[in-house]
């Protein structure tokens, strides 16, 4: 089947609710992958764990509405005998599903043992990159694209000038990033949430909402969001993106079912 767009949306297996209804009233020709961190598993990244654990019925759902699965492996501490990890490995690797990394150890041990995954580098690997686009950021994208199926690019560059020498083909741009533009504390931010899991720490808000070293976004940034609308996403399109990235994982199921009605429905 052909499909013309592709959504990758937050909560497999935390957000059930408002992404099962979103599925079932979806009419749109489309592409879904649903991703998550599961099984407090200290290669997650992006979140700090959750008790979120994955559910076979769930799993079965999703297969047969031909929805793919993504894990969120964006911690760079990569340890590859880790047990948990490796089990999900084995658990999810099919044909339609995908593994989110930042991490070069990783994607070559997935590369050579789990090939039927898609490899999705994540936004959390994008903290040293210029804004805009300089000729080093350039060809550190076009290393990426050799590299990976899907790119999430810095939502700064999105509609950089000097995107036009990038494949946009491959990019997965986030629709609703609730970060601010050019966060002073990007890629620190992640990286501490990426220790968390890797301390196997509880939640910490501080942490995971980047308030780390007294963050003000009123003060730290002149715009306070990175949300695109749907005009933009039209433009995006025309301009050769294929695939969008819903984030939501923190979000309650009712705000979350608000976003995806927004974007999917």
């Amino acid at each position: 089947m052909f499909f013309n767009v592709r959504y990758l949306i937050a909560g497999a297996f935390s957000r059930t609710i408002p992404i099962f209804e979103a599925i079932s009233r979806y009419k749109g020709n489309a592409r879904i992958v649903v991703y998550d961190g599961i099984n407090k598993c200290k290669w997650n990244g992006g979140r700090i764990n959750r008790d979120v654990v994955y559910s076979e019925t769930t799993m079965k759902y999703y297969y047969s509405k031909d929805v793919g699965i993504a894990l969120t492996f964006t911690n760079n501490n990569i340890d590859l005998d880790d047990v948990v990890g490796n089990h999900l490995l084995e658990k999810f690797h099919r044909a339609g599903n995908a593994i989110i990394l930042v991490n070069n150890d990783l994607r070559e041990y997935i590369k050579k043992n789990y090939p039927r995954y898609e490899l999705i580098y994540s936004i959390t690997g994008m903290g040293t990159l210029n804004i805009p686009l300089q000729d080093s950021d350039i060809q550190i994208y076009k290393r990426l694209e050799s590299a990976y199926d899907w790119i999430v690019p810095r939502f700064e560059h999105v509609f950089d000038k000097r995107a036009d020498e990038l494949d946009r083909t491959k990019w997965e741009v986030m629709v609703n990033d609730t970060c601010v533009w050019k966060c002073k504390r990007f890629d620190e931010h992640f990286k501490a949430i990426a220790m968390e899991n890797t301390l196997g720490n509880a939640y910490s808000e501080e942490i995971e909402e980047c308030w780390i070293a007294g963050f003000n976004p009123d003060i730290d940034s002149k715009q306070k969001s990175m949300d695109i609308d749907i005009e933009h996403i039209e433009k995006l399109k025309a301009l050769g993106v294929q695939s969008f990235k819903i984030i939501g994982r923190e979000l309650d199921d009712d705000t979350y079912a608000g976003e995806l009605k927004r974007y999917l429905i």
